[in-house]
């Protein structure tokens, strides 16, 4: 089933919040869903200048209504695993 703009706003809106949790220094990113399903490309600033990081998501995304759930609490968990060499706010 093809995915609707309001698919993509919803999987903005929670990556930009998990995003925000991690209280990164700084970044840039973009989501998007292809044939291996969704995909996040993420660039921070790290203490050796700007790094990026593509991460595969899979097919199952955390809905952007919903309260924490298992899904989103894994989501979040694997962005502190890839993104833990970015420099966060003092």
């Amino acid at each position: 089933m093809p995915l609707s703009p309001l698919d993509l706003a919803e999987a903005t809106q929670t990556v930009e919040t998990l995003l925000a949790r991690l209280e990164l220094d700084a970044f840039l990113f973009a989501i998007e869903h292809n044939e291996r399903g969704w995909e996040l490309r993420v660039e921070c600033a790290a203490d050796d200048g700007w790094v990026a990081e593509t991460i595969a998501l899979g097919d199952e995304f955390p809905d952007a209504s919903e309260a924490d759930t298992p899904l989103r609490d894994q989501l979040f968990a694997l962005l502190i695993e890839r993104l833990g060499h970015c420099k966060k706010r003092s």
